[in-house]
């Protein structure tokens, strides 16, 4: 759950590295995020040594898990290629380092305006997901002289077990054409009719926070075979498939996770009779490179206990700078920072300061009993969290420091409260 080389020291502080996390606390405020940088590379390794044994793979990091520059920059130099969901990302991708032509655009709902920004900047793939994406492409590429590689993405129909808002591949989603229906054959045949654009590749994901092998392996078996029946019905060759990502990372002790051999087992096996040697795989991991690297730090501000019910410690952060809790039902873990080897005392849930009931950042951990203006880290909060951040209630949001080779150093400044209405008129 924790980055790599986390300790206590002897004096029960916790640390990362020689780095003391309360210290940084109290150095830069709270809440402050912290990124461990030899974490996030040690993840991205462990990917391509995964799939070493398998065809030709592409690792794409999901810039939307954590689009900070500092963050996405450390995978562009590790060789990574990036996952944009939007023409912002794809900015974002580019000003961390990554070159253009390594950019795939996904997203459903793309405005031609955004269509022509991707064309602009360049990107190497654009992941068609509608109809209408077909035409407007269509339309852009009229004024162009080059052509435009594509993906198509389509809906496999296999439902995964995870939260109903982390499922992505079921045929009850807004995302991608249903193989079942002929909607994914029918796009293919509009786009492969379609002056300036080249169908190269076929892409799915079925969800996030999975943690069976099987549905991958299914995933893979009906990507290659829609490959097989494009080279039969239309003539032509897929020769990139897009299989998402979504692999759950350990938020609590006993989380059960898939191991990453286990994945890349399942995909690569099940890909083998699609054009092997000539189709590349591309992986879209996100939470699964940066999750575990980053660590949440709060101040205790004070504890109201309900008798026979429960004890609420509240901290300076919240649902803010962590909605996850709320909108999916995350589930973390937490540590008092200044504490870290004392025994447990008591169950108590970490409430926010956020104004709404469910401003429930974790409902129940074993901690010492935690003392005003004490320092409590959560684990594994490196994807989602930083990025799906705002300014409900006008709180400024969570300054950012990477920690690389001993030194922490500040990615992102915490956020004034002139900053949230600098953009607005009376």
């Amino acid at each position: 759950m924790w980055p790599l080389a986390t300790a206590v020291d002897p004096a029960g502080r916790l640390r990362v590295g020689s780095l003391d996390l309360a210290r940084l606390a109290e150095r830069h405020g709270t809440p402050l995020y912290a990124y461990d940088a030899a974490t996030i590379r040690a993840a991205y390794r462990d990917y391509v040594r995964a799939y070493r044994p398998f065809r030709p793979v592409r690792i794409s990091y999901a810039l939307k898990s954590c689009p900070l520059l500092g963050v996405a920059g450390l995978l562009a130099g590790e060789g990574a290629d990036a996952s944009a969901a939007s023409l912002g990302e794809v900015l974002a991708a580019r000003r961390s380092g990554y070159d253009p032509t390594r950019i795939q655009l996904h997203g459903n709902a793309k405005t031609e305006e955004e269509l022509a920004g991707a064309l602009r900047a360049k990107v190497g793939r654009i992941v068609i997901d509608g109809a209408e994406e077909i035409a407007a492409l269509g339309r852009l590429m009229r004024r162009r002289r080059a052509t435009q590689a594509v993906w198509l993405r389509v809906s496999p129909g296999i439902a995964a077990d995870t939260h109903p808002h982390l499922r992505t591949g079921a045929l009850d989603s807004k995302f991608g054409a249903p193989l079942a229906t002929g909607d994914a054959l029918a796009q293919a045949r509009a786009i492969a009719a379609t002056p300036g654009l080249r169908l190269v590749g076929i892409h799915a994901h079925i969800g996030t926070e999975l943690h069976e092998a099987e549905r991958y392996r299914e995933l893979a078996g009906m990507l290659a075979g829609f490959a097989r029946s494009l080279r039969e019905t239309l003539g032509v060759r897929i020769t990139e498939i897009g299989a998402g990502g979504g692999l759950k990372i350990p938020l609590r002790a006993g989380d059960h996770v898939l191991g990453l051999c286990a994945y890349a087992s399942a995909l690569g096996s099940a890909l083998r009779g699609a054009d092997a040697g000539k189709t590349t795989l591309y992986l879209e991991p996100g939470r699964s490179l940066v999750g575990r690297a980053g660590v949440a730090l709060y101040r205790v501000v004070g504890t109201k206990r309900v008798a026979g019910v429960r004890t609420f410690v509240s901290v300076d952060g919240g649902m803010g700078d962590n909605i996850r809790p709320a909108l999916y039902g995350a589930e973390y873990t937490a540590v008092l920072a200044e504490r870290a080897a004392a025994p447990p005392e008591e169950e108590v849930a970490i409430a926010g300061r956020y104004c709404e009931s469910g401003d429930l950042l974790i409902r129940s951990v074993a901690l010492p009993t935690p003392r005003a203006g004490e320092v409590l880290a959560v684990p594994g909060a490196g994807a989602y969290a930083v990025a799906m951040a705002s300014n409900y209630n006008h709180f400024p949001r969570p300054a950012v420091v990477l920690l690389d080779r001993g030194r922490a150093r500040l990615i992102r400044k915490r956020e004034k409260h002139a900053d949230i209405w600098r953009l607005e008129r009376r």
